[in-house]
C-alpha cells in the first residue's frame, strides 16, 4: 500500500469544463473549508492537552489550581472526531488516503478509469449512507436532550459537527465519481497540506 498518487491520475483540472468541472470545484471548495475547521479542530485539541498538562503540573504545587480542566479527555474526542472527518473531503480530492497502486501504477488508463469509477461508486454510497445516518442520529439526539455525563454536554452538538465532516465528504465523493465518470482527473496532489508546505 502507499499514501502516493499514481501520476495517471494527479494532473490538475486544465482544460476540464462544464457542469462536472463546477461541481468538482464547488466539492473542492467545500472540502477547503472543511480542511480549515479540521485544523482548528486540531489547534483547539493541543490546547486543551496543554492546559491541562500544564493544570496538572502546577496543581502539586499550588493547592487552589485544579488538576484539570474536566473536560479534556472528553472534548479531546469529540475534536479529533471532527479534525479526522472534516478533513477527509480534502484528503481524498488530493489523493493522500491509502490505497493499492500496484494496479493504478500499471499504466493501463482504461482499466485504472474503470476501478476509480466503481469505487467511487462504491465510496459514494457508503459515505451518502454515513452522512444521512448521522444526520438521522443527531436529529434523535437533540429530540431526547441527551447530554454528556461528565460536562453535560448536548450531545447533537459535536454530532452535527461529524455529520457536516460526513457531508462534506460524501459530496467530494459524490463529485469524484462524476468526474471519474466524464474521464477526467479524480486528484489534485496541489490540494494537499504537503503540496502546499512543499
Amino acid at each position: 500500500m502507499s499514501d502516493t498518487p499514481s501520476r495517471e491520475n494527479t494532473r490538475p483540472l486544465g482544460g476540464f469544463r462544464g457542469p462536472a468541472a463546477v461541481l468538482q470545484r464547488t466539492a473542492d471548495l467545500v472540502s477547503l473549508l472543511g480542511a480549515w475547521l479540521a485544523g482548528l479542530c486540531i489547534a483547539s485539541l493541543t490546547l486543551l492537552v496543554l492546559t491541562d498538562i500544564l493544570l496538572a503540573f502546577f496543581s502539586r504545587y499550588l493547592s487552589f489550581v485544579p488538576s484539570g480542566t474536566g473536560i479534556g479527555w472528553e472534548y479531546s474526542a469529540y475534536l479529533m472526531g471532527a479534525a479526522f472527518l472534516l478533513g477527509s473531503g480534502m484528503t481524498l480530492r488530493a489523493g493522500l488516503q491509502l490505497r493499492v497502486e500496484l494496479i493504478l501504477s500499471s499504466g493501463r488508463a482504461g482499466l485504472v478509469r474503470v476501478l476509480e469509477i466503481v469505487s467511487a461508486a462504491l465510496g459514494s454510497a457508503v459515505t451518502v449512507t454515513l452522512a444521512i445516518w448521522l444526520f438521522k442520529f443527531t436529529l434523535r439526539n437533540y429530540g431526547y436532550g441527551d447530554v454528556s455525563q461528565e460536562s453535560f454536554t448536548p450531545l447533537w452538538l459535536p454530532q452535527a459537527v461529524l455529520t457536516l465532516g460526513a457531508a462534506i465528504l460524501a459530496f467530494q465523493m459524490i463529485a469524484r465519481l462524476i468526474t471519474a465518470v466524464s474521464g477526467n482527473v479524480v486528484n489534485d496532489p496541489q490540494l494537499g497540506a504537503a503540496s502546499a508546505i512543499e
